[in-house]
């Protein structure tokens, strides 16, 4: 009766053995498969893969990197909202502090991808105070300049960017980027002064925020209006010329003026546009 006891014992703690054995290999496989058709660029199956993984092995001390894979899954497939709930996921669960920042860091890459800058900057400004890693403070600082490029946030940018590269010795980096900000600001037009030209010169407003051909557009047909308006005056045609100044010269002049004021806030724009691309290309070559 002993012996049948301790052979079924011996039996019973072999079957858990080579149970334990062949659920890690089960969720090895499940991994490795997962993570060769990351690799492939099958990233809808491989999402799969680690799924089931997370639901069989919900306890394993591998779920939190199976859910930091799944979500930079999602990130190749562009499902950012998928994507940032994994990553935050994998960061709750991680029992390392190191490891939880890291993933923080790709959370906040996560949230520049989608074009979420306000909210990316949120969490690279956590890991710049709070981060005991020099590599991912410095990491953090690059890519807050650049979710402040992205943002056309230019006092951000030379703040952020200043710092990176001065904490980098490379201040004479530092020094181009901020001589490109500054040409950026005193190349501005004022919406304002747009306005008040085209009120003394139509179309001269226009000129001013380099658009050429409306400035001069404006400037021919309001001075056609304006023309014929007076000449209708002159010849004592009040009816008409009233007619022709309340239903075209008074509209065309006032359009005039307002879109004075729009070519300088696109002239902004288009700006702020060639700037961000020249600097994206200036820093680059940078990233740490």
């Amino acid at each position: 009766m002993l012996k049948f006891r301790f052979r079924t014992k011996k039996l019973l703690i072999s079957l858990s053995i080579l149970i334990l054995q062949a659920n890690y290999a089960f969720s090895t496989d499940l991994i490795s498969t997962a993570d060769a058709l990351s690799e492939k660029g099958q990233y809808n199956e491989a999402v799969t893969e680690y799924k089931r993984f997370i639901f069989f092995h919900a306890d394993s001390n591998r779920t939190d990197s199976a859910f930091l894979k799944m979500g930079l899954a999602y990130r190749k497939m562009r499902n950012w909202h998928q994507a940032l709930d994994a990553i935050e996921t994998s960061i709750t669960m991680a029992d390392d502090p190191q490891v939880a920042e890291e993933r923080s860091f790709y959370l906040a890459t996560t949230m520049i991808a989608s074009k979420d800058y306000s909210l990316s900057k949120l969490e690279l400004i956590k890991l710049i105070d709070s981060s005991r890693s020099e590599q991912i403070r410095q990491k953090a600082l690059y890519f807050s300049g650049i979710a402040s490029v992205y943002n056309f946030d230019w006092n951000a940018t030379e703040k952020y960017f200043g710092d990176f590269y001065y904490k980098s010795d490379m201040e004479n980096r530092a020094k181009s980027l901020k001589s490109i900000l500054s040409e950026t600001r005193n190349s501005y037009k004022s919406p304002g002064t747009a306005k008040l030209l085209s009120i003394f010169i139509p179309g001269a407003g226009q000129f001013y925020a380099r658009n050429w051909r409306d400035g001069l557009n404006a400037f021919i047909l309001n001075g056609l209006l304006i023309g014929l308006t007076a000449s209708e005056v002159y010849r004592g045609n009040y009816d008409n010329a009233s007619l022709i100044f309340l239903l075209l010269t008074s509209r065309y002049y006032m359009g005039n003026i307002y879109h004075a004021g729009k070519d300088a806030e696109l002239y902004n724009e288009n700006l702020d546009r060639r700037t961000a691309e020249s600097i994206l290309r200036y820093v680059s070559s940078d990233e740490p």
